[in-house]
Parts: structure tokens; C-alpha cells; sequence
């Protein structure tokens, strides 16, 4: 029977319904991106908007570290607790941000301490506001993490979605608003850092004062979630460096406005990652069930349509990505960021392998408590860290930047195969992917071309307008006519037949 029949009468499972409402939530995180860094390249300029990107990168990085893997601990701990469960999570809450609190509060007051050397080590800037702007953010996007991750304990996925608009979506709307016309990237971070530092206690402090604690409590809590964490740490540490090491090195080199193309590709593949994030929040939990009821070959069946499914998605994503890269980023960004086009098409190249191991990981989180994602992160960190010695030693000054933007590309080829040999090893990989996926990307591509072609490489919106709905009802005609399994174990998964 046809996939596209098979759905008559449709429910959408609860579980289901918070995935969907998360994937809402990262697309409307998408929307503000994308609105924040067009407002800032056009209105403050590009230097304002490398130095905003750079601090963003390197901020994000800090805060994987300033977090002892608390982020993920807190609502490890939470859901794993049976009894008293509202109270012991209120506690658990308590000792985080205790830690949280004392952790960041010591490493930003030597930071800021040392603003001018921080500032030239990470930043490869004379600019000491954009540390402080730096910590207050720091400070401000760990805190609403605690809080995200208290409600995910507690799968309350609305609220935690709620708590995750106002951090990422309403709070650096609001800043940007106050603040665009002072033209300054540290004004811009240090409001953003104050107005999420606000908003985490507005919800932490009651939470905080109804939890009934004592001393004993509070440190077998901190205990219990160091313990769990902090193993986490380095192997979240080196994934973030994958995407920050390469513009921190070029920043010493270069010059800000260069080194925000670098950052603009970077940003776009990170944002490519979304679309498979909702799938693999309910593979997670799937795969785990039924590898604990020994149906593996059904995990294998799984795992099987994801790559086909991944593969799919992402040979078209990069396709027209680096077809489209140029008028997208004119429309987008304005201008003066069109002579980094070279640069960026660049890092979209690594799309399938970053989608690749987005979609995947999870999957080896669920099928080994084995630490197998860190150790592949941290043998890709060595591989990039040669790289970029290489490239600093080897590569003149006018073409670093390309070659950093190479070295990262090829540094998340090396982790999406490390990704695949786990897969591998744990005997989850032995499924070929659907190869029809590669004439489809091939076919859309070349309509995609036609039509650069026709408008000589100056396409209109209206025109790419067209060909996307063009490309849309091409795709829709392929998958009818190939019906893809990996298509059907989506629909399966994502809208059951009501009664089954």
C-alpha cells in the first residue's frame, strides 16, 4: 500500500506534540538569528557584526565548560527520581545553581580581572568591553540553561520551550531594539547578558526559596550531579572548540570583518543541524526502549532509514546552499558581506557530515553508556588542531581564512566518520542508504542551476521564489513515484492511524 494513503483518520501522540511544539520553538530561535544578524550587518556594519559572532562562538563555547555538565546532570537527575518528585527536583535545582552561581561568579571575576589578556587571547582584540559584554552573557545563558533543564527534568516540555523562547528569542530582541543604535557590539552582548541574567531570577529565586534544604542535602545533591556531569565535560568542551578554535585562530591574524565570513558560514551550518533535532529527541528514547527489550534488528531497521533519510536532506540542503549561497547572503546580510561567499560556500561543504552526526549521535547515546561521542569529538579536535598549525605555518595571510574554513570543513568529516565506525562497532550501521537520494539533490540541482544561469548569476526573489516551488513539487513528485521506507518510517513514527 501506498505510504501516502496509509494515514486516513490521524492523532498526534502527546510525546509527539512536544517535539513538535520544540521544533517550533528552534525555528522561531532560527527566525531571531537570522533577523538579529541581518539588523546588525546592516545597520552597525560588518566589523559590529564579527565582533557580536565571535564573542556568540567563543561564549558558547566558555559555557559548555562553566556549566560542569550541570545542563545535562539536572534533568538526568530529576526525571530519574520515584518519589517526592516535585520537592527533590526544587532541591536538585538548588544545588545547581548553587554551583552554577559560585563556578561562574570566581571564573568571571579572574576573567574580568584579566579583561585586556582575555580579550587579546580569545578575541585577538584590544576591546575589554566585549569581555565584560562576554561574561554578563555567560553568565545570564547559563542560568536560563538551569532552568531549561529543571523543566526538561520534569517533562514539562511547554514550559521548558517557553523558557527557551524568552532566553534565545524574546530577551536578545528586546536588547538588540535598545541598543542598534549605538553601533556597539559590547553594549549590544552586555544588555543582552543583564536582561537573561533578569529573566533566570525571575524564575529561579521562588524555586530556589521553596526548596526545604539543609547543608547534608545540598552537598549530596552537588555531589550526585558533579559526579554525573563533569565526566561529560571534556568531550563537550572539544565539540564546541570544533566550531570556535578556527575563528579565535584567525582572529589573531586577520581582520574582524574577514574573520566574519568565517563566522557567517559556521553560524549557517549550525543552524542545518535543526532538521533532524525533533527526530532525534524521539529516536533517543525509542532506541533505548528497544534495545533493552532486545530488538535489535528493529534498531538496525531504524538506524538504517535515518542514514537514508540524512543523506537525503542533506545532499539537497548543500546543493542549493552553494548554488544559492551568493544572492541568499546578498539578500540576507546586504552587500559588503558578498566578498565571503568563497568562505562560507566553503563551510556549507561539511552540511551532510555535520547533519550526520546531529541526526546520529543520539543514537549512540542510546545504544552504549559508553563515552563514545566524546572520544570521536576529541580525536576530531586533534585532527583540526593539526590542521590549523598547518594552515598558520604553511598559508599566507591573504588566504588563512580560506584555509581555516577547510580545515574546520574537513574536522567535521572527520567526526561524522568516526560517528558512522562507532555506529559500526556497535553493529548499528550495516544498512545501505537509499542511493536514489543522490539523483534527487542531482535533479533539483540542476534545475536550480538552470536558473542561475538563465538570470546569468543575478537572480530576482520572485524568480528564486519559483524555482523553490518548482524544486518542491519535483521532490514531492520523486518521493510519490520512489516511495522511500525511510519516508514511511517517518510517517509511521510522527502521525500513527488513530486506533492503532
Amino acid at each position: 500500500m501506498k505510504i501516502w494513503h496509509q494515514f486516513p483518520s490521524l492523532r498526534l501522540h502527546p510525546f509527539l506534540l512536544d517535539v513538535l511544539t520544540t521544533g517550533l520553538t528552534q525555528v522561531s530561535t532560527l527566525a531571531a538569528n537570522f533577523l538579529m544578524v541581518s539588523v546588525i550587518s546592516r545597520s552597525m556594519g560588518v566589523v559590529v557584526l564579527g565582533e557580536y559572532l565571535l564573542v556568540k562562538r567563543v561564549s558558547g563555547w566558555l559555557l559548555v565548560g562553566s556549566q560542569l555538565g550541570l545542563g545535562i546532570a539536572l534533568p538526568r537527575q530529576i526525571a530519574s527520581t520515584a518519589a517526592n518528585t516535585q520537592m527533590r527536583a526544587l532541591q536538585y535545582f538548588l544545588a545547581a545553581a548553587v554551583i552554577l552561581v559560585a563556578f561562574v561568579a570566581i571564573t568571571g571575576s579572574v576573567a574580568a580581572w584579566n579583561a585586556e589578556r582575555v580579550a587579546r587571547w580569545c578575541l585577538g582584540s584590544q576591546n575589554q568591553g566585549l569581555v565584560y559584554g562576554m561574561l554578563l552573557l555567560l553568565f545570564g545563558t547559563a542560568g536560563q540553561a538551569m532552568v531549561y533543564g529543571y523543566f526538561r527534568g520534569l517533562e514539562r516540555v511547554q514550559m521548558a520551550n517557553l523558557v527557551g523562547l524568552g532566553g534565545a528569542v524574546v530577551v536578545p530582541m528586546l536588547a538588540l531594539g535598545a541598543t542598534y543604535k549605538a553601533h556597539s557590539a559590547p553594549l549590544l552582548i552586555g544588555v543582552t547578558g543583564v536582561g537573561l541574567t533578569i529573566a533566570f531570577g525571575f524564575w529561579a529565586v521562588p524555586k530556589m526559596l521553596a526548596a526545604r534544604w539543609s547543608y547534608q542535602q545540598l552537598c549530596m545533591d552537588a555531589r550526585q550531579l558533579l559526579t554525573y556531569g563533569a565526566a561529560r565535560v571534556p568531550g563537550d568542551i572539544a565539540f564546541g572548540g570544533l566550531l570556535t578554535l578556527g575563528p579565535m585562530l584567525a582572529a589573531h591574524y586577520v581582520n574582524i570583518a574577514e574573520n566574519s565570513y568565517l563566522l557567517l558560514g559556521i553560524t549557517s551550518l549550525t543552524m542545518t543541524g535543526v532538521a533532524f533535532a525533533p527526530m532525534g529527541m524521539v529516536l533517543l528514547a525509542r532506541i533505548s526502549r528497544l534495545l533493552g527489550a532486545g530488538r535489535g534488528r528493529d534498531v538496525n531497521e531504524i538506524v538504517g532509514y535515518l542514514h537514508s533519510a540524512v543523506l537525503q536532506v542533506s545532499l539537497i540542503l548543500v546543493v542549493q546552499g552553494l548554488i544559492f549561497a551568493r544572492p541568499l547572503m546578498l539578500w540576507w546580510l546586504g552587500p559588503s558581506c558578498l566578498p565571503g561567499i568563497p568562505v562560507i560556500r566553503m563551510v556549507l561543504l561539511a552540511i551532510p557530515a555535520y547533519m550526520y552526526y546531529t541526526a546520529l549521535r543520539s543514537v549512540v547515546d542510546a545504544a552504549s553508556p559508553q563515552a563514545y561521542n566524546g572520544r570521536n569529538v576529541l580525536i576530531t579536535m586533534s585532527v583540526l588542531i593539526a590542521l590549523l598549525a598547518a594552515a598558520v605555518a604553511f598559508v599566507s595571510q591573504e588566504h588563512l581564512v580560506m584555509a581555516v574554513a577547510a580545515a574546520t570543513t574537513v574536522s567535521v568529516c572527520v567526526l561524522a566518520i568516526a560517528t558512522h565506525r562507532t555506529l559500526q562497532t556497535l553493529q548499528l550501521a550495516d544498512r545501505s542508504p537509499q542511493f536514489g537520494s543522490i539523483w534527487l539533490a542531482g535533479l533539483l540541482g540542476t534545475t536550480s542551476v538552470t536558473a542561475q544561469l538563465a538570470f546569468h548569476f543575478q537572480i530576482t526573489k520572485p524568480a528564486f521564489a519559483m524555482v523553490v516551488l518548482i524544486n518542491v513539487g519535483l521532490a514531492f513528485l520523486f518521493l510519490r513515484k520512489s516511495q522511500p521506507k525511510w519516508l514511511g518510517f517517518v510517517l509511521r513514527v510522527a502521525v500513527p492511524r488513530a486506533g492503532a
